[in-house]
C-alpha cells in the first residue's frame, strides 16, 4: 500500500475514495474500504482511504482525546489488509480543521482525482464537523465525483463503532471487541526487561510496556495468541501489576506455550487477546500464584489455542 502524508502528493489517476477517521478498522470502516476496493476494481481506479495521523482531538482538546484502538503503524498495517491500494494520513492541525466543507473538498477533488467518495452515514467534514452527507452530494454534484454513502453496520442489534469497541476492551470482554473488529484485539510493540518474576515460578514471559494513549485491556488474565520472529505462539497473558509480587510498573506478560528460545528483549512481538480468564488477583503465596498460573495453561488446552510454533 503507497502511504502519503498529504492528499498533494498524490500523482496518480482518479481514485474511488474511503474517508474516515478509522480508530480500529472495524467492520463499519472495512465495509467501506470495500466498497472503495471494489468500484475500483469495476472502473479501473486506485482504492484509496483518507483518514488522519493523529486523532482530530488533539489539536483542540488534548486532554479530551479517548484512548485510541489502534497505534499509527497498526492502523496502517489495518488499513492495508483490507486491500487499499493508496493512503492518505495527513497532520489534523487548527488551520486544516478550519476549512469550509466546499474549500475542503475543492482540495480533495484538485488532489485526488476522485469518482467515487465513500462515507459513513454520520461522517461529518469541515470545519466543526458542518458538512454531512447531503453536503457532500451537492458538492459532488458540483465537483464531479459520486457519493455513496454505507449504512451502519450492526452486531447483536447495535451499530458497531470504535466507542463500543474501545468500551468492550477496557471492560475486558475481548471477545465482543473481535466481533465487532472482525479480529481480535491486539497490541505490539518491543518485549522490555522485566522483573523475572514469570522465570522464578518456572514460566518465562515476554514483557511489554503498556502503549501510551491505547486502550488496553481490563487488568486480569487472558487467553491469547502472541506473533513473534515469524511465528504464533499460544499465550496465556497478564495484565496488570503483579498484585502477589508488587513494586513494578504495569504491564502485559505473556508466556508462550513452547518456546524455548533465549532473551527476547527488543524483539517485536504482538499480542491478540482471545479471551478472559480470570481477574488478576494477590496470591498469599508464590507457589498459589504458580498453581494458579499451572491452571491458566490448562485452560489454553481446553479452548483448543492455535498449534504451538505456528509458522505464519
Amino acid at each position: 500500500m503507497r502511504l502519503l502524508t498529504d492528499e498533494k502528493d498524490w500523482d496518480g489517476g482518479e481514485t474511488a475514495v474511503a474517508f474516515g477517521t478509522f480508530d480500529g478498522v472495524h467492520l463499519g470502516h472495512q465495509k467501506l474500504m470495500a466498497t472503495a476496493v471494489q468500484k475500483s476494481a469495476e472502473y479501473g481506479l486506485c482504492s484509496m482511504a483518507y483518514s488522519y495521523s493523529t486523532h482530530p482531538m488533539l489539536a483542540f482538546n488534548p486532554e479530551r482525546v479517548p484512548l485510541q484502538l489502534e497505534t499509527l503503524e497498526e492502523k496502517v498495517r489495518s488499513i492495508a489488509a483490507t486491500g487499499i491500494e493508496a493512503a492518505v494520513l495527513r497532520p489534523f492541525d487548527r488551520e486544516y480543521a478550519g476549512q469550509s466543507p466546499r474549500v475542503f473538498m475543492q482540495r480533495i477533488a484538485s488532489a485526488l482525482h476522485p469518482r467515487f467518495v465513500i462515507i459513513g452515514y454520520n461522517y461529518s467534514f469541515g470545519a466543526k464537523g458542518s458538512g454531512k452527507a447531503e453536503d457532500m452530494r451537492r458538492l459532488g454534484e458540483e465537483l464531479g465525483f459520486e457519493t455513496i454513502v454505507v449504512d451502519e453496520v450492526c452486531v447483536d442489534g447495535e451499530a458497531v463503532s470504535s466507542t463500543r469497541i474501545r468500551e468492550a476492551v477496557l471492560g475486558g470482554d475481548v471477545e465482543l471487541a473481535a466481533k465487532l473488529l472482525g479480529r481480535p484485539y491486539a497490541v505490539s510493540g518491543a518485549v522490555k526487561e522485566g522483573r523475572h518474576i514469570g522465570t522464578g515460578l518456572g514460566f518465562a514471559t515476554a514483557n511489554l510496556a503498556l502503549p501510551e494513549g491505547k486502550a488496553i485491556p481490563k487488568e486480569g488474565v487472558y487467553a491469547a495468541t502472541a506473533g513473534l520472529m515469524g511465528k504464533t505462539y499460544s499465550a496465556a497473558v497478564n495484565v496488570g501489576t503483579h498484585p502477589t509480587l508488587p513494586g513494578g510498573a504495569p504491564c502485559i506478560e505473556a508466556h508462550l506455550v513452547g518456546y524455548d528460545g533465549g532473551p527476547l528483549y527488543g524483539e517485536k512481538i504482538e499480542i491478540h487477546f482471545l479471551k478472559r480468564l480470570r481477574d488478576e488477583k494477590r496470591f498469599e503465596t508464590r507457589e498459589a500464584l504458580s498453581v494458579a498460573i499451572r491452571q491458566d495453561l490448562l485452560r489454553l488446552q481446553e479452548l483448543k489455542m492455535p498449534a504451538m510454533g505456528r509458522t505464519d
